[in-house]
This record gives structure tokens, C-alpha cells and sequence, in this order.
């Protein structure tokens, strides 16, 4: 049964009847007084959001509770300075074996009955052209995608810097099988030993936690 409101108070029109003869203002049936149930006006309370703040992830799917990497990492930089690098040195060898070719094709041309030796050192000219600057491409592309790229840029830069690790390490053999103890062969040694450094510095850059982890990063 309910009960008139006391005099000088309006009754509230959004009460409900429950047990006990209770009404439960801005509630819904069930919900009395010190009863769990939705948020009253003026009361802030978690619900349906996160404390302290939006989650990283939506969904709370597997990367629930790991933020997002959003500045590439400093080893990740520095393999894509390395393979920017490398390409670059390879576009460069690329233009002067061209260059050569075409210097060479020139300089037999003038002497009569040596067209044959003319047109191999054009052909060798292409030929180089393709391989280095193949060379230059496999560098350069995954290195100009590491903002945007995922797992396979990681993967061509870790076949690009184990093809650049290959040739300096062949390189250090042939100096060595050369001339053992020349000026030459030891300043070649030099170089071919800072090139493998470098190529091998990128490919274990490519290879550890961080890069793992910013080539798989969520992206929106």
C-alpha cells in the first residue's frame, strides 16, 4: 500500500511501486534504496569505461594492456640509415660500371675491325647496370617503407643485408689470396672488413625485439 507524501512535499511522479511500498526515484522496479543497480544523476561512476583513461587497444584482444609504439625505435633507425647507405653506394657503382661501358664502347668503336669487343663492354655496361642496381632497389625500397611497412619489409631487409654481408666477406678472401702483406691488399682488407661491419650491424638491428615489435605494431 502506499502512503500519502508528507504535507508541503509534491509527490514524485517518477516513483515506482515495490515491495515494501518503497519508491525508487530516477530507479526502476527492484531497485530500492542502498540497491546496486544504474548510475544516478550526479554520481560518476566507472560503467562501461576504463580507469583512468581510454585503453590502448579496443577490444581488449591479445595486445590489451601494451601501448603502442608510436616513435620508430633507435636500432630500427639506424638499420634503415645503414640500407639507405648501402643503397646508396650500389646505385653509385651502378651508374659508373654504365658510365665505364659506354666510355669503353666509344673507345673501341674508333678502332676499325673491333666492333665485336665494342658491343661485349656495352653488354657488360647493362648487365652491371642490372645487377647493381638491383642491388641498390633491394636496399633502398624496404629501407623508404619502414614508416608504413610490415613484416615483409623486415624480412627484404634482412635478405638485403645478408646479400651485403655476402660480398664483402667474398671480398675479404680474394685480398687476402692475393697479395698476402701489400699496402693494397691491407688497405682493401680495411674496407672490405668496415663494409661487412656495417652489413652485419644492419641485419642484427633487423633482427632483434624492437624491430620485431615495430613491424608488427597495430596500425589504424
Amino acid at each position: 500500500m502506499s502512503y500519502p507524501p508528507p504535507p508541503g512535499q509534491q509527490p514524485n511522479p517518477y516513483a515506482t511501486p515495490q515491495q515494501g511500498g518503497q519508491g525508487a526515484p530516477y530507479g526502476y522496479p527492484g531497485q530500492g534504496a542502498g540497491q546496486p543497480g544504474y548510475a544516478q544523476p550526479g554520481y560518476n561512476q566507472p560503467g562501461y569505461g576504463y580507469p583512468g583513461g581510454v585503453p590502448p587497444y579496443p577490444g581488449g584482444g591479445p595486445g590489451a594492456g601494451i601501448q603502442p609504439t608510436v616513435s620508430m625505435p633507435g636500432q630500427v633507425v639506424t638499420a634503415r640509415v645503414l640500407l639507405f647507405v648501402a643503397g646508396s653506394f650500389w646505385a653509385l657503382l651502378a651508374v659508373i660500371v654504365f658510365f665505364v661501358g659506354l666510355v669503353a664502347n666509344d673507345a673501341v668503336s674508333d678502332i676499325p675491325g673491333v666492333d665485336a669487343a665494342g658491343g661485349a663492354a656495352l653488354g657488360a655496361a647493362f648487365i652491371g647496370l642490372l645487377i647493381f642496381g638491383g642491388l641498390a632497389a633491394l636496399h633502398i625500397v624496404p629501407a623508404s617503407m619502414f614508416g608504413k611497412g610490415r613484416i615483409g619489409t623486415r624480412v627484404t631487409a634482412i635478405i638485403a643485408a645478408s646479400v651485403n654481408a655476402l660480398l664483402p666477406l667474398l671480398g675479404c678472401f680474394g685480398a687476402l689470396g692475393s697479395a698476402v702483406g701489400g699496402e693494397d691488399a691491407a688497405s682493401m682488407f680495411f674496407w672490405y672488413i668496415l663494409w661487412l661491419a656495417t652489413a652485419v650491424v644492419t641485419l642484427v638491428f633487423c633482427c632483434l625485439s624492437p624491430a620485431s615489435q615495430w613491424f608488427n605494431r597495430p596500425q589504424y
